[in-house]
């Protein structure tokens, strides 16, 4: 009997250690497992704050030589926006009207590159129509002061600082309109209808909603999967302290009526898809609406410069007192 009892031990301490050695393995499976899941969070977060980052830091672009497009030498501005951050701009004033129109600049762009580079250009020629002009870089962008980027939430602020520099000049309320292009249009929207002063407002290219156009545009903009935009968003939103999402102008656009609104779109615009405008039509009902044959984005201007500019132009000089 003890030979017996030799092997049932025998194979009784073969079945424990394979019991051991599988344990051991699947302990290491588990181990290995955490370690890579780890590796893809602390990943995936890391890529997602430096995209972040990324976008809220635009870029600096600023061709002093553009002051070339006016005849006569642009001033020289500065002025603090309305929560302190310096603005820069050029200042046109008119001899034969105190009608002034603030020009307002979209993402990594400024002054001097809107429009593809023509915006001084556009600038001249509201000048020759006898309105004075204000062209502004945005904060963080040209030759304006510090600050992350935040879709219009805060610099709206540059283009309220911008009124209030218009009025110690003597300019008076309502004799100041707004026209700003895609980003730089909700930032427009936002300021005008925060304040009350400013008489009339052009809206080229512009969103109803941010996170439509971001969805719309993420690959191609990033060079990212989606899975990475709600982060980036996200840890944006941590970076500025403000909630990129709420970068929503349709809610803000009905605020402004009874002041006047003409909406510029391109009918091909890849970037800011036309349906965005139709919904800042909508909730606008009073607005005056004109679509182009752009099929750029934002590029209603340079398709038919004369149009637009005789547009542009006629808006102002009726809508503002």
């Amino acid at each position: 009997m003890n030979w017996y009892y030799h092997i049932l031990k025998k194979e009784a301490l073969s079945k424990l250690e394979k019991i051991s050695m599988s344990n051991a393995l699947k302990n290491r499976l588990v181990k290995i497992a955490i370690g890579i899941s780890v590796s893809l969070v602390t990943a995936y977060i890391g890529i997602s704050v430096t995209a972040a980052h990324f976008l809220s830091t635009p870029k600096r672009i600023f061709d002093p030589k553009a002051s070339s497009a006016f005849n006569t030498i642009p001033q020289d501005v500065r002025f603090l926006s309305a929560d302190g951050v310096q603005v820069a701009g050029w200042f046109v004033p008119s001899k034969v009207s105190n009608k002034t129109i603030i020009l307002v600049h979209g993402m990594n762009s400024s002054r001097t590159l809107e429009f593809d580079g023509h915006f001084p250009e556009f600038g001249a020629a509201l000048q020759k129509e006898g309105f004075s002009v204000l062209m502004i870089d945005l904060r963080c962008h040209g030759q304006s002061g510090d600050a992350r980027f935040t879709f219009g939430l805060t610099e709206r602020r540059d283009v309220i600082g911008a009124v209030n520099w218009l009025k110690s000049k003597g300019y008076k309320s309502k004799d100041i309109g707004v026209l700003g292009v895609s980003m730089g249009a909700a930032t427009a929207i936002g300021a005008v209808a925060d304040d009350p002063d400013i008489g009339a407002l052009v809206v080229d290219s512009g969103y109803a909603q941010v996170y439509p156009v971001m969805q719309h545009n993420w690959r191609n903009v990033s060079g990212l999967p989606d899975i990475f935009l709600p982060s980036t968003m996200m840890f944006g939103s941590w970076l500025t302290g403000y909630d990129l999402n709420s970068s929503k102008p349709v809610n803000e656009i009905g605020r402004i009526a009874p002041r006047s609104i003409l909406i510029i779109h391109g009918v091909s615009d890849p970037f800011i898809p036309v349906n965005q405008a139709y919904v800042l039509k909508t909730a606008a009902a009073s607005s005056e609406y004109w679509e182009t044959s752009a099929a750029k984005h934002p590029e209603s201007y340079n398709t038919n410069p004369e149009a637009y500019i005789r547009k542009v132009s006629s808006f102002f000089r009726q809508r503002l007192k």
